[in-house]
This record gives C-alpha cells, structure tokens and sequence, in this order.
C-alpha cells in the first residue's frame, strides 16, 4: 500500500459511475479516502482531519474552481508545505492541470500520476487574502469566465469559452485601471484584458502568460490597452514573444508584488472564482505548495 491519500471530488464529478469505478480500482492498491464535501468549510475540515490521521497527499478533482477550493483551503490551514497536492482533472478548461503539463485527458494516468509520483516545490498567488494557483484573469476574460452558462461547458468544453466570448463582445466596456508593482511608478491603463499568472493557461488552453513558470517566486502580468487599435495579427505575434521594448499591445512584465486599483468596481477571477473589488493587493507565495506535476513541457 502506499502513501494515505485523501481524494476531494466535487458533487457533479462525485455523481459519474465511470469516476466511482475508477476510484474502486485504484482504492484496491492504494490508501484512498474519498470526500465529497458540501461546503468549503466542510472541505477545510476534512482536510485537516485526514492530515492529523496521517495523510500526507490531497488530491483535487474537478475542476480549476475545485483546485482553487482545495488551495485555500490547505493554505488557510497553513499545510500547504505539509501535504502534496495531486490533480485529478475533471473539468471543462483543466487549466492549472495544463500548466502543470499533467495527462488532462487520460483520467488513469492522471490519476496513477497523482497517488504516485514526486511533489515539487510550487509557487501561490494572493489577491486581498484570496490565494489562487493558477490564473488571476480581469477585464474581458473575467466577464466571459464569469458568463459562460454551465450547460454550454457541459456540451463544448473549453470551446465554449471562445464561442461565447464572441457573442458578448459588444457589451464590454473598458475599465481605467491604475497599475503598480514592485514599489515603482503607478501607470494608468483603460484596460480591455489582464492576466496575472502563476501558471500559463487560462479559458481552455489560451496561453495567456506563456512565460510564466510555477517556482521562479514570481508572477507574470499580462495588460492588453483598450486604446489599442491595431490588427489582431500584431497582438498575436506580442503574446507569442511576450515582453519585447517594441510591444505596441501588450504590457509583459513579472513582478513579485503589485496593486491594481480602479474607481468603479471590478471584476477579477482567481482560477474562474470571481472576486469584486475596487483595490487588489497582490502578492506571490513562493514555494507555499508541493504540488504533483510534471517539472517541465512533455
């Protein structure tokens, strides 16, 4: 037997006879408990019970709200050192799965990866004492994230994210944002679309911060200007080779600290969880997680 492992399902994830089956299979070899919380403080709970009894991997699955869940949770217990944090990715973008380049697609291996192989140091992000793993996404991609109905990610996946975005185009309206990190000069930005990454992926696989690494003990921002007019083409070709003095579009920088203000509310969603506020602080937690991932791009 290995390593007391404790399996965190969602509801809709814990409904599906294929996921039960392949729980009961693993369960046969393995020291798996299996929780399907029904509160975040139920999670918090289990999570801490399962530890004292000895458990020593969590393993998220669900989604990237479900990671997001299990994050604070471990993190608002202060085990986030303590435990590994495997992935089972059941959800519609998996994005943090994708970062951690993990087997998304093949639920066996996904899951023999997260009972058996090594954790690695991984790096957590804040906003306003809210921590994320993955993506914190403003602007645009928040109200797509946001608006999406659940129906069409059941039947599109991360297609839907796209094919809706399309359809609301029109009724964004842009933001004037007032940038700052790092302690240097504050820069006012009408925002049209904002990333801060700890991971690369973000609405189904657009590498919205494609530089970006999980334990460099940094996050990477990425601010596309609402006054920018130019052909699509050329933002393409800046969010390839992000961070050139050239850039036109978009700002790149990476940066440990830094605080977005704005006079009107704004939307900001950690990992698709919604947050509305009109100051962010925002903060990089190096090393606050051993997550199971792959150490680099297959």
């Amino acid at each position: 037997m290995t390593e007391k492992s404790l399996l965190i399902l969602n509801r809709k994830s814990g409904a599906r006879a294929d996921l039960r089956r392949l729980v009961k299979s693993f369960q046969k070899e393995h020291d798996l408990d299996v929780r399907i919380p029904w509160s975040k403080k139920q999670m918090r709970r289990d999570i801490e019970r399962a530890v004292e009894n000895g458990c020593r991997r969590i393993i998220a699955g669900g989604g990237d709200g479900t990671v997001n869940a299990v994050v604070n949770a471990l993190l608002r217990l202060d085990m986030g050192g303590a435990v590994s944090l495997g992935l089972l990715p059941l959800g519609t973008a998996n994005d943090f799965a994708r970062s951690c380049f993990l087997p998304a697609d093949d639920l066996t291996a996904a899951m023999t990866y997260a009972l058996t192989a090594p954790s690695q140091p991984t790096d957590a992000g804040r906003v306003n004492e809210v921590w994320f793993a993955n993506v914190a996404s403003g602007g645009f991609g928040a109200m797509v994230t946001a608006t999406t109905p659940t129906d069409m990610k059941a039947r599109l996946g991360g297609l839907a994210y796209t094919l809706h975005g399309l359809s609301r185009l029109s009724d964004f309206e842009a933001q004037s944002c007032r940038l700052t990190m790092d302690g240097g000069a504050a820069r006012e930005i009408p925002l049209a679309f904002m990333a801060i990454g700890n991971g690369r992926f973000a609405g189904g696989g657009f590498g919205v911060t494609p530089e970006a690494m999980l334990d460099d003990g940094a996050l990477d921002l990425a601010v596309i200007s609402h006054d920018w007019q130019g052909a699509p083409g050329f933002l393409l070709r800046e969010l390839i080779e992000p961070g050139s003095a050239e850039a036109e579009a978009l700002v790149y920088r990476t940066f440990e600290h830094g605080v977005i203000e704005t006079e009107r509310d704004f939307h900001l969603n950690l990992d698709g969880e919604p947050m509305v506020a009109q100051r962010f602080d925002i903060s990089v937690l190096p090393s606050a997680l051993n997550v199971v991932r792959a150490v680099r791009e297959p």
